[in-house]
């Protein structure tokens, strides 16, 4: 009985928050309260160039802190100034769902979503199957209502989306549920931000005080389990949901990924971590590790490996993108913003986490009543196997040049992997891959008459009659990054 209540209680204070008069002004925040991603670049952007007041939110105070230290405007989300700057900012612009700013207060104000990659695994609505199906997909009229209340954030439609390319156009549209008339076409401000400004890049060799002669980046995706569902829904129906970093929910998720071998066995199990640390050593080659902050932990475990070094605690990584030789992901996104460097990538889950995942995905749908009942026992995991990998992409990714299912660049043997990374051919882009690779960039990341902040300033410009961009100014996005 409290928790609907709370759920009312917060649905009653957001709508109310809409009565307050709006200024044209700016919160901004990002994800689990990091200072990260699309959302940190057209904040530093802005606070360069002044083109709107710019206020950064956020539930970490240490952050908070810091971006103050360093003479930019930023507040904690639950103090009078935070609280004040959420009620009467005209604009909020983050990167995944209004709470990285505030859930209560943002009803009035134009609501911008970033978002944070290009999709390769459904995402919001579009998501038919897994623990985060219950947040979106509803039966009737009753249960729609009640995960509008109990899933408040994830109901917010965005009044505005940037969106790289025609294919993520329609991915947007559908899995947000908007017209598309309210997406524009843009790139993103994390990869634009190093065109605009080069000097902001840093460089491996002074970061970690040596040269190496390969960078190689391991990028496993995030994969939804039953945990992280739960640990989501704690946060979006408690405080927590407004903070995101709280320091117990953190510890709560380690001990209980202790618990549960899944999350250990795809991420550190499938690499025998000596055997590559051996051969890095000989090559004079660094392994970056980039866990997503839900299983950042893990890497703990990696920490005595010589030439491994765990960056998961970093805030993002796009100022070394231009450093990075090599990346090493199962399906994360991230290559697609890597196709901008034209950054050779290989695909890798090892057969036994594969394996166990289709029996566990099998096991589940035997054990419900089915109408493949007929089947046999190697059909019925066949059809599973099939449809689960079909429900949890999108239905363009099977056939992508280099990314499609069965690619040369998918391995799922270590033993394999090993040897790729002493072939100096690994990591450059050969002749008959090049066009496979101009491909996937022209699909992914047309060339646009401006960049994201020009693009993005002239649409606040149609919203606000004082802030405009003269057409003059729009710098065309054609420059490397």
């Amino acid at each position: 009985m409290k928790s609907i209540i709370f759920l009312l209680l917060r649905k009653a204070i957001y709508y109310t928050s809409g009565l307050c008069p709006r200024a044209t002004k700016a919160v901004i925040g990002s994800n689990q309260d990091r200072f990260s991603d699309n959302a940190k670049y057209l904040y530093l952007h802005w606070q360069n160039t002044d083109f709107i007041r710019s206020i950064w939110i956020s539930g970490d105070k240490e952050l908070v802190s810091q971006l103050r230290g360093d003479g930019f405007e930023a507040y904690h989300r639950r103090s009078i100034r935070g609280i004040f700057h959420c009620l009467t900012a005209k604009y909020y612009f983050y990167t995944s769902y209004i709470g990285d700013i505030s859930q209560y207060l943002a009803k009035g104000a134009t609501k911008v979503n970033l978002w944070h990659g290009s999709p390769l695994k459904k995402i919001e609505f579009d998501i038919i199957s897994g623990p985060l199906a219950t947040t979106y997909q509803a039966t009737d009229l009753k249960n729609k209502l009640f995960n509008s209340l109990k899933y408040h954030q994830a109901y917010i439609k965005p009044d505005i989306m940037f969106s790289p390319s025609p294919v993520m156009d329609v991915l947007f549209s559908s899995a947000f549920r908007l017209p598309t008339s309210q997406i524009h076409r843009s790139g993103n401000p994390r990869t634009d931000y190093y065109r605009r400004y080069p000097e902001k890049k840093q460089s491996i060799t002074q970061l970690f005080n040596q040269q190496y002669n390969q960078v190689i980046l391991y990028r496993p995706t995030w994969i939804d389990s039953p945990r992280d569902a739960k640990i989501s829904t704690k946060r979006d129906i408690g405080r927590q949901a407004e903070r995101g970093n709280d320091q117990k929910t953190e510890k709560s998720a380690e001990q209980s990924s202790e618990k549960n071998i899944k999350p250990n066995k795809r991420y550190i199990g499938g690499i025998n971590w000596q055997s590559l640390s051996t051969q890095l050593q000989e090559n004079n080659q660094l392994f970056l590790i980039r866990f997503n902050p839900s299983q950042a932990h893990l890497a703990k475990q990696l920490k005595n490996y010589a030439n491994i070094i765990d960056i998961s605690h970093w805030q993002d990584i796009y100022n070394i993108f231009h450093e990075i030789d090599l990346l090493i992901t199962d399906e994360s996104s991230l290559c697609i913003d890597f196709l901008l460097y034209q950054t050779p990538t290989i695909f890798y889950t090892s057969s036994d986490v594969r394996k166990d995942e289709t029996s566990k995905t099998a096991a589940s749908t035997l054990t419900k009543p089915s109408t493949s009942a007929l089947l046999t026992q190697t059909e019925t995991k066949t059809e599973t196997e099939n449809s689960h990998t079909k429900s949890d992409n999108y239905d363009y990714v099977d056939n992508l040049p280099l990314f499609g299912i069965g690619h040369s660049k998918t391995l799922d043997n270590f033993e394999d992997l090993l040897t790729k990374l002493r072939s100096d051919n690994s990591f450059y882009i050969s002749a008959e891959e090049s066009q496979e690779y101009k491909q996937l960039t022209q699909l992914f990341w047309p060339e646009q008459l401006c960049d994201a902040f020009d693009t993005i300033e002239k649409q606040i410009g149609k919203i606000s009659n004082k802030t405009k961009v003269p057409q003059q100014e729009c710098r065309a996005n054609t420059t490397p990054p």
